[in-house]
Parts: C-alpha cells; structure tokens; sequence
C-alpha cells in the first residue's frame, strides 16, 4: 500500500487511499417462511488525491495493485477537469489511537445457516406465544468489515470487526382487527441474539393492539420508545451538531454552546467505544483517531462534532467524525455511536405511575422534520394508551411541535437501553416527556 501512495504522489500534492474489504451474510423471513439466505463479500477501494487544491475521486470494486494504480490515474484526470476549493487545507495528519479492540473472529465466519435458525425459531415462538399473529416480515445479518486508510501524511489505520442483528415484524389478525406492523430487534458484537426477547416484546406488543382505542386533543405525558427516538432524533435534532451546518449557518444551535438546550434528564454523547457500540472503530474514515464527543450534557449543549475538511475551514480540529459514503467515496460530518445515558428505574415504573397518557413504539413521517429549526410533524403509531398506570390497548394520533421544546419537556429516562443499528447507530433508553400536545386520528 505504501508503495502505491508513492506512485500516487507522482499525480497529486496529497493522495488517500481507503481499501474496504467485507463480507455479509443474511436471512430474511416474509409470511411465516425464510424467503432468501445469501453469502456476499467483496472489496472496494476509493481514491481521493488533491493537486492545485482540485479534488480528484475513484472508486473500484477491487483491492488488485494494478487496478488501484489505474484508478489513481483516472482520479488524477477527474482532478484536472474540477475547479480548484480555495476553502482546502489539507488531508489529516496521523494522530494517537485507541487500543483496537479485540475482534469476534466467529463473525467473520459466520454462515447464513445460524441465521436461518434464529429466524426460524423467532417464527415458531411467535406462533406459540400468539395463534393470530403472522411474522410478515423479518431478517437477519452478519456483516465483517475489513479497512485500510492510509494518505501521503503518514496515516495508516487497519481495522477489523463486525456486528449481529435481527429483526422481527409481526402482524396481528383477531375479532376483524389487523394490527399495524409490529417491529422488534436485537443487535450486537456476537451471534447470541436474543431471539426469546424480541419475540416476547413484539408479542406483547400485538396482544395490547387487538384492543382498538380513539385517541383525542389532549395534553398528556408521552413516553416514546427506542425505534421513535432514533427516528426523529436521526433527522430533526442530530444533523444540527454538525460543524459544516455551523459554517453554513444552518443549525439553530449556533452561539448556544453552554446553553440549556434540554431538561437536566438528557445527556447525549458520541462514542464509538461505548460497551453496546456495535462499531468500535478506533479512527474515522479518514483516518482521525475518534473519541467520546459530549453533546449534551445534563440539558447543556456542549459543541459541535467536525471532520477533517470543515474543523480546518472553521480553524478547529476534528473530532473524528469523518463518515465515508462508499457510495460516491466523499467524506461528509457524521456519527457513531450515538448514546442517550440511561436512568435508573425500569420502564415499567413509569408506565405505572401514569394515569393518562401514551407509549409510542414508532413514528411515522419523522424523515420529514427539518433539522434547520427542529420542527417536526409525525404520526405515532403503533402507540399504545396508558390508563391508571396500565397499558390498556392501541391508537393512533398526531404529533406536531419542535424537538428542542420536546427535549425541555423529558422527565425520566429509564435505565434500559436499546441498540438502534439502522441509518446512525443509536444507543437510547426509552424517554417519558410531559405535557406533550396530540392531536386525536
């Protein structure tokens, strides 16, 4: 690798070379039966030189030497047809790193055979557990990711692991009632994926759906569950601390650091080294050691969180938070594994002590929110009416408002926490916010 740096600083003033090579296995369940288990591995590698401040891409489904040479070369001719970003400083300098943390080797033999019997056991509990309902959806996943980043500034960052997940949509059909879908998961960093758990809440979920309730205009405590948060938080509250929208001016967050954003019940963080972190990469994607950045703290807003471009623009450093699109092989501000600090009593406890209000289990239309200002409109559903202190069945309504007024309202976390492993990781407890405006559907 070091030598086709060398070959690439023949082209470029600073060249970066990331190799990712992966393997994934999966399973998925439609109707009561495993419809498809595939094997899938491969490499790709991405180029990303700079000359004259003009930027120069290629991405190539292989890690063969000669073709990475031809693809520095066709990123060095991108270079020449791209106006030059006065804005451009540099690529990273190498920096200290964590201690990598020890592999789970068995991921990355893992066959679609251990999948396909989780899934098949999660079918047959689910109809013992409950007659009326169908496992209409589902699937399980093992991915292994290898990656080498290294640049013309000494960087040279090797990583490895992988990550375990399942899930499970079951649909309800009794008394002429057809549940909405009812999801429930598990991910982690081995293959000992609680099947008997996800089955057990999604069932209990469905049973509390046969009973049909109206919801109404009201003011009631909300207590929304992992899936809901990891929806909106994803689009209306996180992309608001990236430093590029500080530059842009387009976070509503500018100038409040240090300021109450939230109630003292939320602190919020970034770590990628979190014991239920499902990535634990020790450097971004461009190779920038990552660390533990604080968002929110006890309700304070702490600061922003930089990759290697914008933190220079701005005349900061990055914190590490780098992400690589393998797509389209840019670097844009992003997360790892983002964590809401659990509480210290169980969600039952605060289910108990409601007399009227809502458990929200998802929303729907939370990719609509706009991070610019945190307003959001959504629909909750599946939710879940509370009654003197017991979850007496299933409805439907409408929530619209800002999330930094919602976050202001939260008065409990519980001491559970979820691993949320689609769109950014997110590690959350289920969160109760009072005083919460609905509108009846």
């Amino acid at each position: 690798m070091e030598n086709l740096i060398r070959f690439g600083e023949k082209f470029f003033d600073e060249l970066e070379i990331a190799v990712y090579r992966s393997r994934e296995v999966s399973a998925s369940v439609e109707l009561n039966e495993i419809s498809m288990a595939s094997t899938r591995s491969g490499a790709l590698t991405i180029i990303r030189g700079i000359k004259d401040k003009r930027l120069g891409l290629a991405l190539i489904d292989s890690d063969d030497p000669d073709k990475i040479r031809e693809a520095v070369e066709q990123a060095a001719k991108m270079a020449r047809l791209n106006s030059p970003d006065d804005r451009w400083v540099s690529l990273p300098e190498p920096g200290k790193y964590r201690e990598k943390p020890k592999p789970n080797y068995e991921l990355k033999e893992a066959s679609p055979d251990v999948l396909v019997e989780k899934l098949v056991k999660g079918i047959k509990l689910a109809r013992e557990k409950d007659e009326n309902a169908i496992v209409a959806g589902g699937a399980g996943g093992v991915s292994w990711e290898e990656r080498n980043i290294l640049n013309s500034h000494g960087v040279d960052v090797f990583q490895e692991g992988g990550a375990a997940y399942m899930y499970l949509e079951l649909v309800g059909m009794r008394d002429n009632v057809v549940t909405p879908g009812i999801f429930d998961f598990d991910a982690r960093r081995d293959l000992n994926l609680d099947v008997d758990g996800v089955v057990e809440r999604a069932t209990q979920k469905v049973k509390w759906a046969y009973n049909v309730l109206p919801s109404k205009n009201e003011e009631v405590p909300i207590i929304l569950g992992p899936w809901a948060i990891a929806g909106l938080f994803s689009f209306a509250l996180l992309p608001a601390f990236s430093g590029e929208r500080l530059v842009k001016e387009t976070t509503p967050l500018a100038g409040k650091v240090g300021e109450k954003i939230a109630s003292d019940v939320i602190t919020l963080y970034d770590d990628p080294f979190h014991p239920l972190a499902i990535e634990p990469v020790i450097a971004d994607g461009e190779g920038v050691p990552t660390r533990r950045n604080v968002l929110i703290e006890n309700g304070t807003f702490k600061g922003f969180v930089w990759d290697n471009y914008w933190a220079k623009v701005y005349g900061t450093e990055s914190t590490g938070n780098g992400k690589r699109d393998i797509r389209s092989g840019g670097i844009s501000i992003g997360f790892h594994s983002t964590v809401i600090e659990k509480g210290k009593r169980p969600l039952e406890d605060l289910i108990g002590e409601i007399d009227r209000g809502y458990l929200v289990d998802g929303l729907q239309g939370a990719h609509s929110s706009n991070p610019d200002n945190g307003n959001f409109a959504v629909t909750a559903n599946p939710a879940f009416l509370i009654e003197d202190g017991e979850v007496k069945g299933a409805s439907v309504f409408l929530m619209a408002g800002n999330v930094y007024e919602l976050l202001k309202g939260a008065s409990e976390v519980t001491k559970e926490q979820t691993v949320m492993p689609f769109m950014a990781t997110m590690i959350t407890p289920h969160i109760k916010f009072e005083n919460v405006k609905i509108a009846g559907k």
